[in-house]
């Protein structure tokens, strides 16, 4: 098994929408066409952000996972504290999960924010992801509610680690 972590090419967008699309299926209704309308603009968005990282992993050769990246964290919530770095939309294929895809997404958030001298990570997950809330809390991240987002329908529910 070959495991490969780099940063998103602005010409995989499509490829790394349809891999979000087939990972968080399982969540279906979450995964409406309002979210997919929005997700399409913000993948867009943050290819060419220079604020962010999309960050993929290829196993042996093929697109497997993506994670998104926001070395200031500022930049993801204008309200965190400044040092703070912050990381979303962890989405790992059905095929690849069980393969360290997504531990190694996450690792490489949090190597890259320690290098950059950040103090803590901040995700934001949803109750239903427990797979994800597994991953995130074996890597030393908390449940920090204060830090919770409110939609009108869902509530993210922060975790934070430190670095």
């Amino acid at each position: 098994m070959a495991l490969e972590i780099r940063d998103a090419a602005p010409s995989e967008h499509d490829r790394l929408l349809s891999l979000v699309m087939a990972a968080y299926a399982q969540f279906d209704p979450f995964v409406s066409p309002e979210f997919v309308a929005g997700f399409r603009d913000d993948v867009r968005r943050l290819m060419n952000d220079p604020d962010t990282r999309v960050i993929v992993a290829e196993l042996d050769s093929a697109l497997a996972g993506t994670i998104t990246f926001y070395p200031e964290g500022r930049t993801y919530d204008e309200d965190l504290p400044e040092g703070w770095a912050c990381l979303r939309t962890l989405a790992v294929l059905p095929s690849a999960r069980g393969r360290g895809v997504g531990r190694a997404l996450m690792n490489e958030c949090l190597v890259r924010a320690r290098a950059l001298g950040r103090s803590r990570m901040l995700l934001h997950t949803l109750e239903f992801m427990t797979a994800a809330i597994a991953l995130h809390e074996s890597l030393g991240f908390r449940r920090e509610p204060d830090l919770d987002a409110r939609g009108p329908k869902l509530t993210f529910l922060a975790y934070v680690v430190d670095l």
